[in-house]
């Protein structure tokens, strides 16, 4: 009797377990950008469950820890930046010491809700209403989050932050979450999809012009040009005429009445090829020269201990660097107390060449090992293509926020990837 009434407690448990992972997952993506703590607490209690359900696998049912590619290099890489924390002293910039050890935690953390659902892909199955259900969070989380932020950048004139500790990475993450958000609309919403996806890059385009962030705009263009291109050529001839006519009213209207709203974001990306102008001529006080000075200290800075060391040895160096071959870079040592702004050449500078070679080993699994766990995992570009790309000219995970949202990104389209009787669910790009 009590091996019967265990065997059906084990069965519901392997039935509402995989909707808690995708309901909490969902939820915190969709309140990330918009309530801080709302999304923290839901990934915390992700991660617990996901810690009790490691030990159940590996205790009871597996017997032993299978080595995931993805999950491992995530809690490697959290790992290391726990290991340099304990190995250093930062007196002086406790700062970078406090989102190492943050973002390291989150990281092997996110280790075990990874771990589980790659566990489970050959087992999960979901709905599509439950996708349906998701997408539809996620739209009206982005609704929200534009009009807000839109609202705050018309009377206060400032770049907003999108609910982070600056604009730019506020940017990067706006950019991910906007992408998912069409790929959901894209291939689980109704048949009115083309209209709810119109209306997501536009208020995604207002948004990143509020917070002119150069880089953002720029692959968010990019982006949303490749999905136009692709529905032009392959949608259907009504389609076509009606995407066409949207587009060219919407253009139009933005040019005449928005230009007091988008001028500052177009004055800053006008001054792309002034800066770099500039910094060939020995000018390189700007945003552009900044980052060139701040990449070249941080190899410097690497040269000098390849094994790595603290903050205050890599500033030190940095600074060294700046003033004596940088013309003294105002702009570079203001931010050196922050980071390099490249996640690998930042890695390099602190924790050496092995911390370095984790961070690229993640980058290039990011990029290529989902197509080795799927048939046409195109969708997991979404994710490494705006990491990669963002992470050339800023640090990722150095944020205390961005390593754990990469994370519930990762194990969401992996999930996805589970929905039931999907069809056309590998038409990534395309809205």
């Amino acid at each position: 009797m009590n091996i019967t009434i265990n065997a059906f407690r084990a069965q519901k448990i392997n039935e509402i377990l995989p909707m808690v992972y995708f309901i909490l997952t969902s939820i915190s993506i969709a309140f990330f950008l918009f309530s801080g703590p709302i999304s923290r607490n839901l990934y915390y209690i992700l991660t617990y469950i996901s810690i009790i359900y490691y030990i159940v696998l590996v205790v009871k049912i597996d017997k032993k820890v299978h080595l995931y590619i993805l999950p491992t290099l995530f809690l490697m890489v959290g790992v290391s930046k726990l290991v340099w924390l304990g190995l250093t002293s930062n007196l002086q910039f406790p700062l970078v010491a406090y989102h190492y050890q943050i973002s390291g935690k989150r990281m092997i953390l996110g280790y075990f809700v990874l771990y589980c659902i790659q566990r489970n892909l050959n087992s999960w199955r979901f709905s599509r209403k439950s996708a349906a259900f998701s997408s539809y969070l996620l739209f009206a989380l982005l609704i929200v989050i534009s009009l807000v932020d839109t609202l705050l950048y018309l009377k206060s004139g400032e770049r907003i932050k999108v609910n982070s500790d600056a604009a730019t990475s506020g940017a990067y993450m706006l950019v991910l979450f906007s992408i998912i958000t069409v790929y959901c609309l894209r291939n689980f919403a109704t048949g009115l999809y083309r209209p709810f996806c119109l209306v997501t890059i536009g208020l995604t385009l207002t948004t990143l012009l509020a917070t002119e962030t150069r880089s953002a705009l720029i692959f968010y263009a990019l982006f949303v040009v490749f999905c136009f291109g692709h529905e032009l050529i392959y949608g259907k001839k009504s389609h076509k005429r009606v995407l066409a006519s949207a587009i060219l009213v919407l253009g139009l209207c933005a040019l005449s009445y928005g230009k007091m709203y988008y001028q500052p974001a177009m004055e800053r990306m006008d001054g792309i090829k002034q800066e770099a102008t500039q910094y060939m001529h020995g000018q390189n006080n700007t945003s552009l020269g900044a980052r060139l000075s701040l990449w070249k200290s941080a190899w410097f800075s690497f040269e000098h201990h390849p094994l790595g060391q603290s903050v205050d040895s890599r500033n030190a160096l940095a600074s060294q660097y700046i003033r004596q071959y940088e013309s003294g870079n105002q702009e570079a040592l203001n931010n050196v107390q922050y980071h390099m702004h490249n996640d690998i050449l930042d890695t390099l500078s602190l924790q050496g060449i092995f911390g370095g070679m984790l961070m690229l080993a993640l980058f290039l699994a990011l990029l290529f090992y989902p197509f080795v766990l799927f048939n046409g995992a195109s969708a997991f570009l979404l994710l490494s293509l705006p990491v990669l790309f963002f992470s050339q000219g800023d640090c990722q995970f150095y944020n205390r926020e961005s390593p754990y949202f990469m994370i519930l990104v990762l194990g969401f389209l992996m999930m996805l990837r589970l929905v039931a009787s999907a069809p056309h669910s590998d038409k990534a790009l395309s809205i």
